[in-house]
């Protein structure tokens, strides 16, 4: 499959969860359509749900069902990028935004040949505290580098496909992209944010606790916290995993389920959702 545009062979690969979330997105990816990008749209809703939605004009609608949650529905559309040829693949989350005029220049650090293998994401700039997220060292050749993108912005090349691997499916949401970046770098991959593009990014719903909110937390659902726990049990038996997060994550198991139970509403689902998360069987290794 071939197609034609100003950004030609550049896939932009976007999942969608929610009523609505196609709608909210419209006019963000007729731009993005526009300037010649592919546009691959993974519709992870319930089935009917999909269907119901109107199409997208000049996108690629895939109906993903929500099999293997966020990492099934990027893994779907990087695949249907690969069969029509892409040579470069941007991520997006639907709660992201990168300019669309910057988006091709992630794919610039790939025509430097060090170091040859790499994944460029974009500077995160975090919505609700007004600040730049993550952390990072400006290094030599104008990118800054780091050791973990999130999802949104990630860019690599179509040939490193195969060898970066495959988002893990049974992590479902929570931590797959921590995963994914830290398994890149064992395999030899170097990551680095540009800072010349800014990623625009929402987390979560805002705390309804001050306290919680001086802390940075975010407010999430009960299947989240049971995600987010039985993943950060998950992340601390992986060899790859720095030793610091390690430690970081199981402060985290200790620490947050409390604040949960005392200073969020529906407690008796984030119980149970705690209690799930720190007893579910873990997913296969990686």
């Amino acid at each position: 499959m071939n197609w034609q545009g100003d950004h030609s062979q550049h896939a932009v690969v976007i999942p969608l969860f929610g009523q609505g979330a196609a709608n909210e997105l419209r006019p963000y990816l007729q731009e993005l359509v526009n300037a010649g990008f592919l546009v691959v749209v993974v519709d992870n809703n319930p089935r009917q749900l999909a269907l119901d939605a109107p199409e997208i004009p000049g996108c690629r609608l895939l109906l993903n069902d929500n099999v293997g949650g966020i990492a099934g529905g990027l893994n779907r559309g990087v695949d249907f990028a690969l069969e029509a040829g892409a040579q470069w693949i941007t991520l997006l989350d639907q709660d992201s935004r990168i300019d669309v005029g910057k988006i091709a220049c992630l794919r610039e650090p790939f025509e430097q040949q060090i170091p040859p293998r790499k994944v460029i994401g974009p500077c995160i700039w975090d919505e609700q505290h007004q600040r730049r997220h993550g952390r990072w060292t400006p290094s030599s050749n104008h990118l800054d580098s780091t050791r973990l993108l999130i999802t949104s912005g990630t860019t690599f090349q179509a040939a490193d496909w195969p060898e970066l691997g495959r988002f893990h499916e049974g992590l479902f949401i929570d931590f797959v992209d921590h995963v994914w970046c830290f398994r890149a770098q064992v395999r030899g991959f170097v990551l680095f944010q540009h800072p010349g593009v800014i990623l625009k990014q929402t987390f979560g719903a805002v705390h309804p606790n001050p306290f919680c909110r001086l802390v940075g937390m975010r407010l999430y659902t009960p299947q989240r916290h049971f995600y987010g726990l039985r993943n950060l049990r998950w992340l601390c038996l992986r060899p790859y995993v720095p030793l610091d997060l390690k430690v970081k994550a199981v402060v985290k198991m200790f620490a947050k389920p409390l604040l949960w139970l005392a200073f969020e509403p529906q407690r008796r689902a984030n119980l149970r959702a705690i209690c799930r998360g720190l007893t579910a069987p873990l997913p296969d290794p990686y």
